[in-house]
């Protein structure tokens, strides 16, 4: 039967604690090299967003009060408003709409790359986030999404409507990509793949260093063991350096060795 080398959780993070200088060095490098590829090889996108409440019913309906069940309706309907807006149909129609006010050539597949929708929480109210390189195109086009959303919506869902809630507006600062995230994931990889490199390392480690080691491969009992002639005091004994004739001669002459 084939021996089965057991784990030593001990000896495990003995290994890991004295190459703990080769985890950081190793998560500096991978966080540096991580920093350094978001700065220079991944482009900032500035994204603008507009808010769009959906309403069940028509404007037009006599009623005066709104009920609970046309809330719950509502919030219903977000998924479908959403998959509207993201329909070739409406896209293109919000492409020639930024062509034709800002002279800003887009293509309904492009625009739906750029854009994202969800609803707010457990409301009536869904967001269309609009992300770009640009911060003044993303707003444009976040607020052609705006303009032609109530109709195309109203279109389609028969019964319904929506209003703009709040418009978009160019953003000064990027959302993505975030440095400090990226850093920080870059740091706990290069952290981690050079643990695991120690621990793979110690497990595939046969060497024979103590008499734990022996006993684990034989039953005979141990005879001896080697004196470490590097150290200066082991327990009761102590070891001199072995040095040559020569130096020896030297010393005795009062030369230094």
């Amino acid at each position: 039967m084939e021996n089965i080398k057991e784990i030593n959780l001990s000896e495990l993070a003995a290994a890991l604690l004295k190459k703990a200088w080769l985890i950081v060095v190793c998560a500096i490098i991978a966080g540096g090299l991580t920093f350094a590829y978001t700065a220079n090889f991944i482009t900032p996108l500035y994204r603008s967003s507009v808010k769009i409440y959906v309403n069940n019913r028509q404007s037009t309906s006599q009623s005066t009060g709104i009920t609970s069940s046309d809330l719950a309706t509502s919030q219903r309907l977000v998924a479908t408003y959403i998959n509207i807006l993201r329909s070739d149909t409406v896209l293109q129609k919000v492409a020639n709409t930024v062509k034709e006010n800002h002279n800003l050539d887009v293509s309904a597949s492009s625009i739906r790359g750029m854009m994202s929708a969800d609803a707010l929480g457990e409301t009536e109210v869904f967001e269309v986030y609009i992300s770009n390189a640009n911060p003044e195109h993303a707003a444009i086009i976040a607020n052609a999404v705006a303009e032609v959303a109530p109709d195309e919506i109203t279109y389609f869902v028969e019964g319904s409507s929506t209003k703009i809630v709040d418009y978009a507006t160019p953003s000064r600062y990027h959302y993505t990509p975030n440095k400090t995230k990226n850093t920080a994931i870059g740091m706990l990889v290069g952290a981690i793949a050079a643990a695991c490199f120690i621990v793979l390392q110690t497990l595939l480690d046969v060497r024979i260093k103590n008499e734990e080691d022996l006993a684990a491969l034989s039953k005979a009992p141990v005879l001896g063991m080697i004196p470490d002639l590097t150290m200066e005091v082991k327990g009761d004994y102590s070891y001199r350096e072995y040095r040559p004739m020569s130096a020896e001669r030297d010393t005795r002459k009062g030369g230094k060795a």
